[in-house]
């Protein structure tokens, strides 16, 4: 390898000056024209992250109302037979309660009636004249059918003669004594057949006449 020692004005001549500019200066040119393109890139970024947020949300939103309803499908899918067997139960529970209402008015009916037969029988019992009260109602009832004859429990004969006498029927009925009837029997005889007037028969078709009522 040569070398040679130039002289201080060869040096001037043959040298010459070189422009040197720095490195980031260019790095910052080139930064400037890339950096709109930059900043729209990340506008658009950021716009796709906002729409795909969005339409997250409304996925979200439709996933949760498809579960509400499908859940409440499921749940009155399930709640329905409970509620026909509920149902069924309340009418069960009606139609007993009906029943129980009508058995508890028999009961109770029948519980009246053989009260009001005890009075009566003992009222009969105590007082031969409380027959002539069973005498006239049955009087009433017969009108001016014609009646030969009237049987009655002898301890009754003298008070069913005294009560036909004050209804002026005594001459054409006859009273006769009968042991086989009851204290309060009275069995009216005539052209058209037998009358019971007894306190038993009469307190029996009021029982009949509730037992309709009841039924209806």
């Amino acid at each position: 390898m040569l070398c040679r020692i130039l002289n201080a004005g060869q040096a001037q001549e043959s040298v010459q000056a070189i422009d040197w500019r720095p490195a980031n200066g260019a790095a910052a040119q080139r930064a400037s024209d890339v950096s709109p393109d930059a900043a729209a890139l990340q506008r658009q970024v950021a716009e796709l992250e906002r729409a795909m947020q969005v339409r997250v949300k409304q996925a979200a939103d439709a996933a949760l109302q498809d579960g509400i309803r499908r859940g409440r499908e499921e749940a009155a899918a399930e709640v329905k037979p409970m509620l026909e067997r509920l149902a069924r139960s309340t009418a069960d529970l009606s139609a007993l309660r009906d029943r129980v209402r009508r058995q508890a008015e028999h009961d109770l009916v029948k519980l009246a009636l053989a009260i009001a037969k005890r009075v009566m029988h003992r009222e009969l019992a105590i007082d031969p004249d409380a027959m002539q009260g069973i005498v006239r109602a049955a009087l009433d009832r017969l009108q001016n059918r014609d009646v030969d004859r009237l049987r009655v429990h002898p301890n009754h004969v003298g008070s069913v003669r005294a009560c036909l006498e004050e209804a002026g029927r005594a001459p054409a009925i006859e009273v006769v004594a009968d042991p086989a009837l009851n204290a309060g029997d009275a069995v009216f005889e005539t052209s058209l057949g037998e009358l019971d007037a007894s306190v038993d028969s009469q307190l029996r078709e009021i029982e009949r006449g509730f037992a309709d009522k009841l039924t209806s």
